[in-house]
C-alpha cells in the first residue's frame, strides 16, 4: 500500500528519444518489415517512458509521473501491447491513490482490472486485484480490501514481487483489525522477500509498518531500530516521500522515548523534506512540534522561528 511515496531528472527525455532512435536505427538493415520496427521502437519507448515515470513518482513528483505514465499508456494502446498498458493504467492508479485522487484510481484500476481478467495472465490479474484491495482499504472498506487480497493471493504465487506485495497487504488488514501477530508475520514475509530481491523502496515500506505494530505493542526499542532500518531502506531507493515518512515517524518515536534533541534534530530533517515536496500538512505538524521542543530544550530563537513560520502556513 501507497505509504508515501531514484530521482529522474528532466533530460532523460533526450535518452529516451536517443534510445527509440537506436532501435530503430538498429533494424534498419534487418529483414524484418518495416511495421514490425516502428511497433518494437513504440514498445521500447513506451517502457522508458514508465521508467521515467516510477522515478518521478518515488521522487514524489506526481505531476510528472502521471504525465509520463500517460505517455506509456498511449504507447502501449497504440501498437495492442496489452499487458504494458494493463501496467500503464496500474501505475496512474497508484499515483492517483498516492495524492488521494480516489475517483481517479478507482477508474484507472478499474479499467486495468477489467483489461487483466480478459487477458488472463494470472500474475497481472492478481497485481490489479490487489490494486483495487488497497483503494478499498484506503476507503475503509476493510472487509472488501480483504476478499479482494484473498484472491489475489494464489494468482500471485509465481510472481515473486507481487506475492510480497499481496502479503503486506494481507498484513495491513490483519493490522487494521487489531491482529497483531497476524499482521507482523505476514509483513515480515514480505520483507524477507522485498530484502532478498532488493526492492529497497517495498523493503522501506514493510519495515515502517513493522515499526508501527512494535510501537503498538509499546515496544519503542524495537520500533526505534525498525523504523531506522525504514529509513535506510527508503534512503537505498532514493525513495523521498518515504525518507520524509521515516524521519518523521523516527522524531514521534525519539520524543516518547524522552530524547528531546534527537527528536528536534529529526523533525527539522523531516520539515526540510516535506519543505521540498510542498507538502503543506506534514510540515505544519513538524513544526508544530519542532516549536513544542523549542520551548523544552530552552531554544527560545529557534520557538520564535518556528512560531513564524507556522503562521505563514496558515497553521
Amino acid at each position: 500500500m501507497p505509504r508515501k511515496v531514484g530521482p529522474h531528472r528532466a533530460g532523460k527525455l533526450g535518452f529516451v528519444i536517443m534510445v527509440a532512435g537506436l532501435v530503430i536505427l538498429s533494424y534498419s538493415c534487418s529483414s524484418m518489415p518495416k511495421g514490425s520496427r516502428d511497433a518494437v521502437a513504440k514498445k521500447n519507448e513506451a517502457a522508458e517512458y514508465a521508467k521515467l515515470a516510477d522515478g518521478f513518482y518515488f521522487a514524489g513528483q506526481y505531476a510528472s509521473a502521471l504525465q509520463f505514465y500517460g505517455e506509456a499508456l498511449d504507447g502501449n494502446l497504440s501498437v495492442d501491447n496489452v499487458e504494458g498498458a494493463i501496467m500503464a493504467r496500474s501505475s496512474l492508479g497508484r499515483v492517483y491513490l498516492t495524492m488521494g485522487a480516489l475517483d481517479d484510481a478507482s477508474r484507472e484500476f478499474g479499467d486495468a482490472l477489467e483489461d487483466a481478467r480478459v487477458y488472463g495472465q494470472s500474475s497481472l490479474l492478481a497485481l490489479c486485484l490487489s490494486n483495487l484491495g488497497e483503494l478499498r482499504f484506503a476507503q475503509e472498506r476493510i472487509d472488501e480490501a480483504e476478499e479482494l487480497f484473498a484472491t489475489a493471493e494464489p494468482l500471485a504465487a509465481d510472481d515473486n514481487a507481487t506475492a510480497a506485495l499481496v502479503a503486506h497487504n494481507r498484513g495491513m488488514v490483519a493490522k487494521a483489525k487489531g491482529d497483531l501477530a497476524a499482521a507482523e508475520a505476514l509483513i515480515l514475509q514480505a520483507a524477507a522477500a522485498n530484502e532478498k530481491a532488493a526492492r529497497w523502496a517495498e523493503l522501506g515500506s514493510n519495515r515502517y509498518v513493522l515499526a508501527s505494530i512494535a510501537n503498538a505493542r509499546g515496544d519503542l526499542p524495537g520500533a526505534i531500530l525498525l523504523a531506522e532500518k525504514a529509513l535506510a531502506a527508503d534512503k537505498a531507493a532514493e525513495n523521498i516521500p518515504g525518507i520524509g515518512a521515516d524521519l518523521q515517524a523516527l522524531a514521534r518515536l525519539r520524543r516518547r522515548n524522552s530524547e528531546p534533541e534527537l527528536a528536534f534534530d529529526l523533525y527539522r530533517r523531516a520539515f526540510g523534506v516535506w519543505v521540498g515536496f510542498d507538502r503543506v500538512d506534514e510540515a505544519k505538524a513538524c513544526l508544530v512540534a519542532l516549536g513544542e521542543l523549542a520551548v523544552e530544550l530552552g531554544k527560545d530563537e529557534y520557538a520564535k522561528r518556528y512560531a513564524e513560520l507556522l503562521g505563514r502556513l496558515g497553521g
